[in-house]
């Protein structure tokens, strides 16, 4: 795994074989070998990290804001500085806060559902046009405990009081620059934001302009300061800029709108 280019290659081995072995973490670390069976199970699993596929993929699961998530081949992986979105939703929205919201290209399902959990009155809309990203997000919503057509629908709804959205936004051409793991094993369509990487975005103002409440918020993710200094550039109308939100690395990844 270190010769294939795996930077955290001890800590991945570690859970890989836990995985792999269906044994818990301390079981592991005071293995002083394995026989054969074990040996070659492990095998099989490290040659499949090798190869460049996501360590998320191969364990069934990723970690958001605390919560676990399944996610596999067909859907983007969840990433801490996603949860700069759900930071944002804190700083505007007070634990008891009754509103409606949607989260535009829902992948997992992991920013609607975190938010229906943190905000017990809210009422979630999710949009995905991937089937295959779309079962992932209906697994994760029974997975921590919540029913389609309850608190949380499968459609656009005829208002909100804010839509969120972590949208494809790397310029095309850039695709193939990316890590292996992504560029090869991530779907493209969750990735691939166009020529500018922008299209999203103004797919999602022009349709925040019909269903977003007067007042209401738009909260997005985007990739760097030149693609923030473009949508604050770009000819918004009906929206005034808030602010930025940063990352764990301090650089902007998440963009505060509100509709006038």
């Amino acid at each position: 795994m270190k010769n294939a280019g795996v930077k955290n290659f001890r800590q991945e081995f570690i859970w890989l074989a836990c995985h792999a072995l269906n044994e818990p973490e301390y079981k592991i670390l005071l293995k002083k070998n394995f026989n054969d069976i074990e040996y070659k199970k492990l095998s099989e699993i490290i040659s499949r990290r090798e190869a460049g596929e996501p360590l998320q993929y191969i364990l069934g699961s990723a970690v958001f804001y605390g919560r676990e998530f399944i996610t596999g081949e067909g859907v983007l992986i969840p990433r801490e500085d996603t949860e700069t979105l759900i930071e944002a939703v804190k700083k505007y929205y007070e634990p008891e806060k009754i509103f409606k919201f949607l989260d535009f290209g829902t992948g997992t399902g992991c920013i609607a559902i975190t938010l229906l959990l943190e905000y017990k009155n809210s009422i979630g809309y999710m949009l995905e046009i991937s089937e295959q990203a779309k079962n992932y997000a209906l697994k994760n919503l029974s997975l921590h405990g919540l029913k389609i057509n309850e608190r949380v629908f499968f459609c656009e709804p005829d208002e909100c009081n804010l839509i969120i959205s972590n949208p494809p936004y790397i310029p095309s051409e850039i695709i193939n620059t990316l890590d292996r793991s992504v560029k090869d094993y991530e779907p493209v369509t969750a990735l691939d934001g166009g020529s500018d990487g922008m299209n999203f975005y103004r797919m999602i103002f022009s349709n925040a302009v019909k269903i977003l409440r007067s007042g209401g918020l738009l909260i997005f993710e985007i990739g760097d300061l030149n693609q923030a200094q473009a949508l604050r550039d770009y000819d918004v109308k009906n929206f005034k800029f808030l602010e930025y939100f940063h990352d764990s690395s301090n650089f902007p990844r998440c963009m505060v709108w509100r509709k006038c």
